[in-house]
């Protein structure tokens, strides 16, 4: 029984310190990423690259974005960066309960499905 309280404590922890815009960024492109920079709508900077330490978005992987518990954007732009200094943005996006982000390549030209 104790255990299971701990668990239950435990796991309403996690919930409270994770952030409605945290989400899977999921890479279903023939592309590798060395960049991935997130910032509000609004700013007009790209923050800091947050593939830290030469990680690297590989085609097929995924990495988990997590967001600062203050984070409170209603929008976020994106901006990818390949291994061949390809640059793709995405502009606006609502990030809000997403768990999911897949990015894919439709005819040459890189889109991102929002689940």
């Amino acid at each position: 029984m104790k255990f299971r309280f701990f668990l239950f404590i435990l796991l309403g922890v996690a919930n409270a310190l994770a952030s409605d815009l945290d989400f899977t960024l999921v890479n279903q492109t023939g592309r590798s990423f060395e960049g991935l920079y997130i910032t509000d709508s609004s700013n007009k900077d790209w923050d800091a690259n947050i593939l830290l330490d030469g990680k690297v978005l590989t085609a097929g992987g995924n990495v988990r974005v997590r967001f600062k518990n203050d984070a409170k954007s209603e929008t976020w732009d994106f901006n990818l960066v390949d291994d061949e200094g390809l640059s793709v943005t995405f502009d606006k996006v609502k990030l809000a309960g997403v768990d999911t982000v897949t990015l894919k390549d439709v005819n040459g030209e890189i889109t991102a499905e929002i689940e």
